[in-house]
């Protein structure tokens, strides 16, 4: 071969590498197939915690016109606890001592262990409301308890009528008969309420007018602190406590120097 001549070039082919295909279809589906059991895991797992919560359930039964024992035996048998709540309701139609509602409604899912809350009936009402006014709050509770009522909320403000400590307003008003609630609510006064007053200039006053005067009209002095003022003669006022303008009231304590 002349120098003038190129050389054949010989083509050369890749080596074929059907291994690391091999080796990488079979980590791809390895992996494909653990994502598969992983997403399956969780769907099982899902699936058992549901009927678990739903096999912990029970549907609540109706406790309507059963007696109190009644209703605690019939939820005990199905897992669940009786709670009698402290009110109590008037019916014609369910007797003293049996449930008058619940809650939940019966046909509720509740989980076991859970409580069913009802209402007692004491039957139909028999009495009308008594009237209160005047008298005291245990006599009012004596009073209620004797015609198969009860106390209801029991608020205590001032009031320029009624004794205090007394039943001064009730709610029903006495006589009422209609209504399903047997309870009574009433107000107990504090008295009437106070009086204020504009507290005036006493610098300057004989002392024993002022004091004699406050007490007749029903306000307080305190110890009188007498002390020596030159200038000004024996028994007059000269400081007040509170000061000329303030709003006192009977209950206040007024506190006067007097010059000796």
């Amino acid at each position: 071969m002349s120098e003038s001549e190129d050389p054949e070039i010989e083509s050369v082919e890749p080596e074929p590498r059907p291994r690391q295909e091999s080796q990488f279809s079979r980590w791809s589906g390895i992996t494909l197939m653990v994502a598969i059991l992983c997403v399956a895991g969780i769907l099982s797992a899902l699936t058992a915690m549901r009927f678990a919560i739903r096999g912990r359930e029970v549907v609540v039964p109706s406790l309507i016109g059963t007696k109190e024992d009644q209703a605690a035996d019939i939820l005990s048998r199905n897992g669940l606890t009786l709670k009698v709540v402290s009110s109590k309701r008037f019916s014609s139609e369910i007797p003293e001592g049996h449930v008058l509602e619940q809650i939940p409604p019966s046909g509720t899912r509740l989980k076991t262990g859970r409580s069913v809350r009802v209402l007692l009936s004491v039957g139909p009402r028999r009495f009308a409301v008594p009237n209160l006014a005047g008298t005291s709050l245990r006599a009012a509770q004596l009073t209620l308890s004797q015609r198969r009522l009860t106390m209801g909320n029991t608020l205590y403000a001032h009031t320029p009528e009624g004794e205090p400590s007394t039943v001064t307003y009730q709610s029903p008003r006495p006589g009422t008969e209609e209504g399903s609630d047997p309870s009574v609510n009433v107000l107990i006064s504090l008295g009437p309420p106070a009086q204020d007053f504009i507290m005036p200039d006493l610098i300057g006053k004989p002392a024993e007018v002022v004091s004699t005067r406050a007490r007749n009209e029903g306000f307080k002095i305190g110890k009188i602190n007498y002390r020596k003022y030159p200038g000004v003669d024996a028994g007059v006022i000269i400081q007040q406590k509170p000061q000329a303008g303030y709003r006192i009231s009977k209950s206040d304590l007024i506190l006067l120097d007097v010059s000796q």
